[in-house]
């Protein structure tokens, strides 16, 4: 009996079983295909130009982002987008952080751009900004005025753009750059660079007169504290320009040089 029964499975799976198991397996890969087009498709679908709103974006252009989704003429008014193909091309990007893209009725897209936030200009390979994390940005095309200092005087390299920086000296100069905005914001407004060219000294230009500011690498937080005091106490700005060097870098001293 046992014998006749396996008889009967061998013949079925030999035959039509055999048969049954490819159309369901051709059936489960059409289905599977199906609904990986369908998905595809819900992120997909056809926008005018004028439909499209793109903010939060300054150092990319409104051109540029819709050249990337597909608008490479003037002529195109109506293309078809891919949600997520779009935001993995504005990430490549050099000046983008984040990119949120939402669709609302009728057919509105709306594009949210996050770009790094630059607060020095830095000179590495070039001109280029750099941001208060090191993130490394090349200068943008769009015509933006900006009223940052330099950072200079790095020997180390900076590392590639869109990446965060790997010069320690930089990260430095970032402490100087928040110090100044978070405990003095009208001196930082001044400083128009700060070199570290010199291995045990950091020098700040102020943009008024050219004066320097020169404190101790190790010990500049505690030195800048002393000049706060100063400036607010003591400095006529007025006569800011007629000073060549203000000093901090000695102990229980404070030198002012008047220029010759």
């Amino acid at each position: 009996m046992k014998k006749q029964r396996k008889n009967k499975k061998d013949k079925f799976w030999a035959g039509s079983g055999k048969f049954f198991l490819v159309v369901i397996l051709i059936y489960l890969a059409v289905y599977a295909g199906n609904k990986i087009f369908d998905i595809s498709n819900e992120r997909s679908d056809f926008y005018k130009r004028s439909n499209i709103e793109i903010v939060q974006n300054r150092m990319v252009s409104v051109e540029k982002i819709l050249r990337i989704g597909g608008f490479t003429s003037k002529k195109d008014n109506e293309i078809k987008i891919n949600i997520d193909s779009l935001a993995t091309r504005l990430m490549e990007l050099k000046y983008i952080k984040g990119i949120s893209i939402t669709r609302r009725p009728p057919r509105i897209l709306n594009i949210t751009v996050e770009e790094y936030d630059p607060v020095a200009f830095i000179y590495g390979k070039g001109l280029n900004l750099i941001d208060g994390d090191g993130f490394l940005i090349p200068i943008p095309e769009s015509k933006i005025i900006w009223d940052l200092p330099f950072i200079s005087g790095i020997k180390q390299g900076l590392g590639r753009l869109g990446h965060q920086t790997d010069a320690a000296d930089a990260y430095l100069a970032l402490e100087i750059v928040r110090y100044l905005e978070d405990e003095n914001p009208l001196l930082a407004s001044m400083v128009s660079e700060i070199n570290l060219s010199n291995s045990r000294t950091i020098e700040l230009h102020l943009i008024k007169g050219g004066t320097k500011i020169r404190v101790n690498r190790e010990s500049f937080y505690k030195e800048l504290f002393v000049l706060k005091n100063y400036i607010a106490n003591y400095l006529d700005w007025g006569q800011l320009a007629k000073i060549d060097y203000i000093d901090l870098r000695f102990k229980n001293q404070l030198i002012v040089k008047a220029k010759t």
